[in-house]
């Protein structure tokens, strides 16, 4: 779009002419007559049109289309995956699937994941899914018994803007913080009084405005490209260059010999519970459940968050997890890390087995309970 504006401000000059304060005006006019139709045009402009290329986007369009092309996926349990990328390096969705079927559960699986996603990203992926997916798709998908899976991970539900700071201004934070979701993030970093000052809000204000006015939207100087699509399963191989398999796995294993430790923290934060209302705000009318899973990992205070978090999630859902010992003692072999959180593809495989396992031992639960917003305690 900036672009665009040196080539629209030079189409206008024409209108001036020397000593004529008539076309002056003329020039001023046309600059807002041309501002305020960008700024109507936008509001209607779906996002998918303007961003095409965003990661974000090309996961999304990519999993629509397996979507609207599985056989009768109407009339099968819909499972929506959104996390980070402990669930896309660690849980296959086609696996997923083909696991639920061979226990009896035939669903179709999709999976919104990406590394360093926090809750709004992934809100905007989900937002992003339901703008891709059409009036008409989204009647079938609200009768469809449609579960929402969400990952729970304690940086990012301590933190709903986790990793913001770092990749500010990045093309990335630009397109999934437009202006509401830069609203939601001003409300919940200031709930949970982290980094509440005047620069905070002016950098939200800024990606707000980057996002309308189509910022970066031509950055490659290339045609935009509506066709691309990425499946967000990627599997990892070998393990972090800083990550000590040996001292991890001793350290788990004497935790398990002493008492859990405790969680300083209040859970679920308060920037959690806005995320959460906002959340049901956008999916309550079109998901029957709402399913929290806890992923195998060896960092203690992960894990003992999952636990804490296990206790307090909302009532009408459902948790998953943590795993068991004997399920972690059974991943306690150094080619299925990659570091104490994330797993190699071979390690995936048992992860996704976990997923699997889990949803079909509480499957009656999860059906049972609708999704009901009647408090986060």
């Amino acid at each position: 779009m900036l672009i665009f504006l040196p080539i629209a401000l030079s189409l206008a000059l024409e209108f001036i002419i020397p000593s004529s304060k008539l076309s002056l005006k003329m020039l001023l006019l046309t600059m807002g007559v041309g501002l305020f139709f960008f700024i109507v045009l936008r509001l209607f402009l779906p996002t998918a049109w303007i961003y095409p290329e965003a990661e974000t986007m090309i996961r999304v369009r990519h999993e629509v289309a397996y979507l609207l092309h599985a056989r009768e996926w109407q009339k099968k349990p819909l499972l929506i995956l959104e996390g980070s990328s402990a669930t896309e390096y660690g849980i296959n969705g086609r696996a997923l699937e083909q696991m639920l079927a061979q226990r009896g559960i035939e669903a179709t699986v999709i999976e919104f994941s990406l590394p360093g996603a926090n809750h709004l990203e992934r809100l905007f992926m989900l937002q992003l899914f339901l703008e891709e997916l059409g009036k008409k798709h989204r009647e079938e998908l609200a009768r469809a018994p449609t579960i929402l899976m969400s990952e729970v991970f304690d940086s990012y539900d301590q933190d709903m803007l986790y990793l913001f700071k770092k990749e500010a201004y990045s093309l990335r934070t630009i397109q999934w913080l437009h202006p509401w979701n830069a609203f939601l993030a001003w409300k919940m970093a200031s709930v949970n009084k982290v980094q509440e000052n005047a620069f905070f809000r002016w950098r939200l204000l800024e990606h707000a405005f980057l996002n309308y006015f189509c910022v970066g939207i031509f950055s490659s100087l290339e045609p935009l490209n509506y066709q691309k699509k990425m499946n967000p399963f990627s599997p990892l191989s070998g393990k972090k260059r800083t990550f000590d398999y040996i001292k991890t796995e001793e350290e788990f294993k004497r935790s398990l010999l002493s008492p859990p430790k405790k969680i300083g923290m209040t859970i679920p934060s308060a920037g959690w519970q806005l995320y959460y209302q906002e959340l049901y705000q956008e999916l309550g009318g079109l998901c029957h459940s709402l399913v929290f899973y806890a992923l195998p990992t060896l960092e203690l205070q992960r894990r003992a968050y999952q636990f804490a978090f296990a206790q307090h999630h909302p009532f009408t859902t459902t948790f998953l997890g943590p795993p068991s010992l004997d399920f972690m003692n059974m991943l306690l072999h150094q080619e299925n890390w990659f570091d104490g959180v994330h797993p190699t593809g071979t390690g995936a495989i048992l992860f996704t087995e976990w997923l699997a396992e889990e949803i079909a031992t509480h499957w009656s639960e999860i059906l049972a309970t609708q999704w009901r917003m009647l408090n986060t305690e």
